[in-house]
């Protein structure tokens, strides 16, 4: 075993003995499914005594899977440089990075701790969250009641949240924005910025990493009563900015999201993205209908895309897929996913990009682009006309 790897697994097995065990994280997944992304590792409390609890992300879906502790390490231990080429350990006492490099040698970073207080064992059935329930910015925002629980109409909209930050920390811990000291985070289009708290919150007072975030919004109210709201919770590297998210002038940014900004407003999202230099961009589109006025269906579809909804579905398809194509033409590496169950909100696609320091080949993403636009009559879909222009 590479002593490195060794090292690791000694940490995991020491924090479980000593009590020092706080979570774990594994991500880069290089398996063959293609729908399988994370694991997070927890410490349980269940019928049959203290179990690790391994949470398989997928992109539809998780699936938890607990094993005594002797078990859990020793998978953790198989599937570590071989389907997960980077792993996180927190303790109370260190965070331990495990990464390994395109030839899978591996290399251990210690760093100070991100929590220094061992979280509660909490029972198998109790679900583990990203967004901060107790939090004030959400009473004033009316999504908790003044006993802190979330209100009975608004478990959607704080299930949305939670999950954008769970996938926000995702692509952070395995980028190369975790070894930053400082991170600026824009949110186009925040609305009335339930998110853009959340995250603000969540790299601030959880991750403990110094950022500053802003959230652009066009109506005036909203502005007004996110920045009174964030002075209220004291969070003054949080600022909200009137604009539209096409007028926005330029500035360097580490991450962008776009949560729901209507139809050719996820577009302009993406142009500033991609020239504020951005290493992650996170997108939750809706209202697609810029596209689906230029589609020339092809003779031999029509008799299936007569049907009205199902080209309103291609032309879904071909916007969100011709939007990662242009980011990927950019050197991002893009996942397109459903970030949450239908039954929460119809609004559940996610689009995901992140800078790769390969340039690769420009010129046949160029190419590729341009015969998907042949095939379907398409002069342009709006980004390219913004972007390439």
């Amino acid at each position: 075993m590479d002593i490195e790897k060794q090292n690791f697994t000694e940490q995991l097995q020491k924090s479980i003995e000593d009590d020092s065990f706080v979570r774990m994280t594994l991500g880069k997944y290089r398996g063959d499914d293609k729908e399988f992304e994370n694991i997070f590792v927890s410490r349980i409390e269940t019928k049959e005594g203290e179990k690790l609890s391994l949470k398989l992300r997928y992109k539809t879906k998780d699936i938890v899977k607990n094993y005594d502790f002797e078990k859990g390490i020793k998978l953790v231990d198989e599937i570590t440089g071989k389907d997960f080429l980077s792993a996180t350990l927190f303790t109370t006492a260190h965070d331990f990075t495990l990464d390994y490099s395109k030839k899978r040698v591996p290399s251990l970073h210690i760093k100070k701790p991100t929590q220094t207080e061992k979280p509660a064992v909490t029972h198998n059935k109790v679900k583990s969250r990203f967004a901060n329930e107790d939090a004030k910015y959400f009473q004033l925002l009316g999504i908790t009641g003044r006993e802190g629980k979330v209100k009975a109409d608004k478990y959607d909209k704080f299930r949305q949240v939670d999950k954008f930050i769970e996938t926000m920390d995702s692509l952070y811990r395995a980028s190369e924005l975790r070894e930053k000291s400082e991170l600026m985070i824009i949110d186009m289009g925040s609305g009335k910025s339930y998110m853009t708290f959340a995250v603000y919150d969540y790299f601030t007072n959880t991750l403990k990493k110094k950022v500053y975030v802003k959230g652009i919004e066009l109506r005036e109210d909203l502005v007004d009563l996110s920045n009174r709201i964030a002075g209220e919770c004291g969070f003054e590297n949080l600022k909200f900015i009137k604009g539209t998210i096409e007028n926005f002038a330029k500035e360097d940014a580490d991450i962008v999201s776009a949560l729901h900004a209507c139809d050719t407003a996820t577009d302009d999202a993406i142009v500033t993205a991609i020239r504020s230099h951005a290493e992650i961009i996170i997108l939750a589109p809706c209202c697609h209908k810029y596209l689906r006025k230029k589609i020339s269906i092809p003779e031999l579809m029509n008799p299936i895309y007569r049907h009205g909804i199902l080209e309103e579905r291609l032309s879904i398809t071909l916007t969100d897929g011709l939007r990662a194509m242009v980011m990927e033409y950019y050197g991002y590496d893009t996942k397109i996913f459903e970030f949450i169950s239908s039954e929460h909100t119809a609004k559940n696609t996610m689009i995901t990009a992140v800078k790769n320091k390969s340039s690769g080949d420009k010129e046949k993403k160029l190419i590729e682009i341009g015969k998907i636009k042949d095939e379907y009559g398409i002069d342009e879909f709006y980004l390219d006309k913004k972007i390439f222009s």
